[in-house]
């Protein structure tokens, strides 16, 4: 079994792996014998000491320091892991280009600054998202196909969402390139094992 998890999904899915979940769980044993494989998309793994704020409440930092957790254990669990990102949108505050406002409303509070080097897929910075080694790093920075950048998803949650889990998300124009888009996936799609 490989694990693809995108965003938030991604670390959940390595907690799970690392036993955070309850090692003792028949879900977790079946897992532990089955799952070759993560895959994480646009997933923050790093909750750094200088976020101004901690949008996980703690839980990133619990899974980035537990040993059981990490690439090196879960390696030697026998499960490979692949980190995707993107480094195609700068963060600016001072710009006449809206994705890059959002974009800096997104990095400042994560990273607690930004600058030419800050950059990522809209949402994670490029900086949080990928584990340490032997994980393996698929940075991606545009599209193969069309040359856009590859922003984090494809979809606008909604404030009918939070009444209505199972609400439709507005979806945005097919220009707009994500992690699953063509000319993106076939550049981790290999790395499923």
């Amino acid at each position: 079994v490989c694990i693809i998890g995108h965003s938030i999904v991604g670390w959940v899915a390595r907690a799970c792996l690392g036993g955070l979940s309850g090692s003792s769980t028949a879900v977790y044993r079946l897992g532990k014998e089955r799952i070759k494989s993560l895959i994480t998309i646009g997933t923050p793994h790093i909750s750094p000491e200088s976020a101004l704020v901690d949008q996980t409440r703690g839980l990133l930092r619990e899974i980035a320091s537990s040993e059981d957790c990490s690439s090196q254990s879960l390696s030697e669990r026998g499960v490979t892991v692949t980190c995707v990102g993107s480094s195609s949108l700068p963060g600016k505050l001072i710009t006449t280009d809206v994705e890059e406002i959002i974009a800096a409303t997104s990095y400042l509070p994560l990273v607690g600054r930004l600058g030419a080097d800050v950059k990522g897929d809209g949402i994670v910075p490029t900086e949080l998202a990928f584990m340490e080694s032997p994980a393996r790093r698929v940075e991606i920075d545009k599209c193969s196909e069309s040359g856009n950048a590859v922003r984090h998803a494809h979809v606008l949650p909604t404030p009918w969402n939070l009444i209505d889990g199972s609400a439709a998300s507005i979806k945005l124009p097919e220009d707009i390139v994500w992690y699953g888009s063509p000319g993106v996936l076939s550049q981790w799609l290999q790395y499923i094992e």
